[in-house]
């Protein structure tokens, strides 16, 4: 486990905070489209919009990084080759699915502190309902960087790496109850489908923005647990690693 973590904190350093400190530009582009739908719900829709806004920008923010690890782990495998040079490191598909993923992560960081201290600025959280959605976060973060890393690798031309993410990141964000709630759906249960809404579902009730009956609560936490076991034994069983 040692071993683990210090291989995802030097990944996430190499790819992450030293890219970072040379070209700032992509803590904007990180930011654009969550502050985008966050400037609009508070237009049309004033405080309670704003809080939409801000939970929604939240979740979309840690899914899409997770799923833009799909374009950084085509590029190193099929233009810079450098996971064919980790492959011959004692290095595992895990640490660095997950180091690039914490990389990504190092530039969305000051996105999503910005949503925290906002929604913390409008009394949105209490310590339980921080503690709550902070774990949801976790487990988001975790599934959607495995599915975007598992992905990658199927993958054997770099054009469809850049079309991919977009598409999913439509997908995880308009299609789940992520800026909206799921109670508007025929079924609640129908909300958990997708990472991100389950996700959405755990924090909307958490912020007290929505109600869902306990059985629709708990079926989130189950569907966002299954999601990160499935996405870590993807990594570690089926991933092709040692067959590049």
């Amino acid at each position: 486990m040692k071993k683990l973590l210090r291989d995802i904190l030097v990944i996430g350093w190499l790819n992450g905070w030293v890219p970072l400190v040379r070209s700032w530009i992509w803590l904007v582009a990180n930011s654009v489209t969550p502050l985008s739908f966050l400037v609009v719900l508070a237009i049309y829709a004033g405080q309670t919009g704003l809080r939409w806004g801000l939970l929604g920008g939240l979740i979309w923010t840690v899914a899409s990084n997770g799923i833009s690890l799909i374009g950084d782990a085509t590029f190193y495998r099929l233009e810079l080759k450098f996971q064919q040079m980790l492959v011959a490191a004692p290095v595992s598909p895990i640490a660095y699915a997950l180091g690039l993923a914490l990389s990504s992560l190092i530039f969305a960081a000051p996105a999503v502190a910005f949503y925290a201290a906002y929604l913390a600025a409008l009394k949105a959280f209490t310590a339980w309902s921080a503690l709550v959605v902070a774990a949801s976060l976790a487990l988001l973060w975790v599934s959607t960087a495995g599915l975007g890393f598992v992905i990658s690798t199927l993958i054997g031309q770099m054009r469809y790496s850049w079309a991919v993410p977009g598409i999913l990141s439509a997908v995880l964000s308009a299609m789940a109850p992520v800026y909206w709630p799921a109670t508007i759906l025929p079924n609640q249960l129908l909300g958990v489908i997708l990472p991100t809404g389950a996700a959405g579902i755990i924090g909307q009730a958490a912020l007290g923005m929505a109600r869902y009956r306990p059985e629709v609560l708990t079926a989130a936490w189950a569907a966002l647990a299954a999601y990160t076991v499935i996405s870590l034994v993807l990594l570690a069983r089926v991933a092709r690693w040692r067959q590049i």
